[in-house]
């Protein structure tokens, strides 16, 4: 019969009911529901008929009214629970005669998604019939079902599809979407469309075993899930997954690839994992499946991958490796303790840096001793190279690193051993670091203002490092008071900037006799001044 015949007839049958007082008969009201409207919603969801529509408009209403009509009446002419036994039974009887044959010939097919492409349809499919279901006995969920305490019709084609179908074949599919998965990690394409649909199965599978009073499929789909039945049929799995794969992966990728390249893979690993999640997997996955790859890429070979002779950490700092060190330490930090080998070999790699600079200095020194010559403390080189190691490492620290407490304090702790190692007995860098300051501050250099400020704070930088600030002190006043007498300093405001930068580190009492110095001088100065224009007056 055509759907629009078909229509009519039910529209005429409802309408001469609704007229009429007496009772619509249970068998005779539910053959008109059967034939013109479950049997009808079955064979369109199993492809038999050509309308993909259940039914217009009229058809609904007619439906409607007769099963509201059938449930209307108290006493000896209320179906209700007539009706909803057997909607209880319908929906079992599709899921058993229906669903469970076809997905029986299908569960040790060669083809490896054939399973999942079988049981996605059946849950879209199960997804629409019982939505239908529940809105030709609507009434009952607000009447019936709400006084009785009873599942909602919803609930139970929900819980029917969780012990029918879901209990039976869990594992199968399971089985199936880690390989896809798997498949998909291998770079090859899947259709994460039909993984999502399979994966969405199980969280409300967890809801529906449970709950009682969904009201619609939407709000099942919608409602907070219960994710015990995805955490133990699904996740777990997943995870031990994960971690046998990446297992077998990182140890390939260990044998045959540099740090840097190590380290792209596995941030590309990460990404797909979270996009992953994004796709098809629920969101409380996320950080699970993170840490279980975190642990077989990044925990297991941290020492290896950081300390690697030709491409570890010292090689990228030493080759200035910016994106490569970055890499490294944004996946490091993911670590509970990644970052502690990576301050360690930074702290390593300045001191370094900086014995070898010392060393280069004691070669000249001894060079030019055995020419019967000596090396000035004037020389700037040393303490100008120490200052660009520092600056470099400083920035590098700041930029690449975030200014991690970690770094800053290896290379702190660097530094300390650097400035305290003396090239030689008679070669203090706390006195190279003073005659290099007096260079700025007398004007040897021939910089200008904002040169010499920069200058100053270098200076400053490296003296917080020097141990015997009372050596540097005493050097630093003799100086001071030779650039006052001859008059040969760049500024006042630079001497006195220069002060101030010291009082910050070290506190007023450690300024107090360089500043009286300062102040007793251009007191004397500005009454010398006074003096000379009085004596010019006269």
């Amino acid at each position: 019969m055509r759907r629009t015949d078909r229509e009519e007839t039910l529209l005429t049958y409802a309408t001469e009911k609704s007229i009429e007082t007496g009772e619509i008969p249970l068998e005779e009201g539910w053959e008109k529901l059967r034939e013109n409207g479950i049997c009808v919603l079955v064979d369109i969801l199993q492809g038999n008929a050509s309308d993909r529509r259940p039914f217009g408009n009229k058809g609904y209403v007619s439906l409607y009214t007769i099963s509201y009509r059938m449930c209307s009446n108290a006493g000896l002419y209320d179906h209700s629970k007539a009706l909803y036994d057997r909607t209880k039974d319908e929906i079992e009887h599709v899921l058993q005669h229906y669903v469970v044959p076809e997905l029986n010939k299908n569960k040790y097919a060669d083809e490896g998604n054939a399973i999942l492409n079988k049981f996605s349809h059946h849950w879209e499919n199960h997804k629409v019939f019982v939505k239908w279901m529940q809105q030709l006995f609507r009434h009952l969920d607000n009447g019936y079902i709400a006084n009785s305490s009873i599942s909602t019709i919803t609930s139970v084609g929900l819980k029917l599809f969780f012990d029918i179908v879901f209990v039976q074949f869990k594992a199968e599919v399971r089985e199936s979407l880690l390989n896809a998965i798997d498949t998909e990690r291998d770079g090859i394409n899947i259709d994460q469309d039909l993984l999502r649909s399979c994966v969405e199965v199980f969280p409300v599978m967890g809801l529906s075993s449970k709950c009682t009073t969904l009201k619609t499929v939407q709000s099942a789909l919608n409602t907070q899930p219960d994710l015990s039945v995805y955490e133990s049929d699904l996740e777990i799995s997943l995870l031990k997954r994960t971690s046998d794969y990446y297992a077998r992966k990182s140890r390939v990728w260990l044998e045959d690839q540099t740090t840097p390249e190590y380290l792209t893979r596995a941030e590309m690993a990460l990404k797909a994992e979270r996009n992953r999640v994004k796709r098809y997997l629920h969101p409380s996955t996320q950080s699970k499946l993170l840490c279980a790859c975190e642990q077989e890429l990044l925990q297991k070979y941290k020492g290896p991958l950081i300390n690697h002779d030709q491409s570890g950490l010292r090689s990228l700092l030493a080759e200035d490796r910016n994106e490569d060190l970055r890499r490294m330490f944004n996946l490091f930090r993911r670590l509970a303790d990644g970052l502690s080998p990576m301050a360690l070999m930074t702290k390593k790699f300045v001191q370094s840096e900086g014995n070898k600079l010392l060393q280069e200095r004691r070669d000249l020194i001894h060079s030019l001793k055995s020419k019967g010559r000596k090396l000035s403390s004037n020389d700037p080189d040393l303490i100008d190279q120490l200052m660009t190691l520092h600056s470099k490492m400083s920035r590098l620290v700041l930029e690449l690193f975030d200014n991690e407490a970690q770094f800053q304090r290896a290379l702190r702790e660097a530094f300390q051993e650097v400035m305290n190692a003396d090239t030689t007995s008679d070669d203090s860098n706390v006195e190279l670091l003073v005659v290099h300051t007096d260079r700025i501050l007398s004007g040897k250099l021939k910089l200008d203002e904002e040169e010499v400020e920069n200058r100053l704070e270098h200076c400053i930088q490296l003296f917080q490092f020097v141990s015997d600030k009372d050596l540097y002190a005493e050097l630093y006043r003799e100086r001071l008071a030779k650039r006052l007498l001859s008059k040969k300093y760049t500024s006042i405001h630079a001497e006195k900037s220069m002060i101030v930068k010291m009082k910050t580190q070290q506190g007023a009492p450690f300024t107090t006799k360089l500043e009286g110095m300062v102040n007793d001088f251009t007191v004397g100065s500005y009454q010398l001044s006074l003096f000379n224009s009085f004596s010019f007056l006269s």
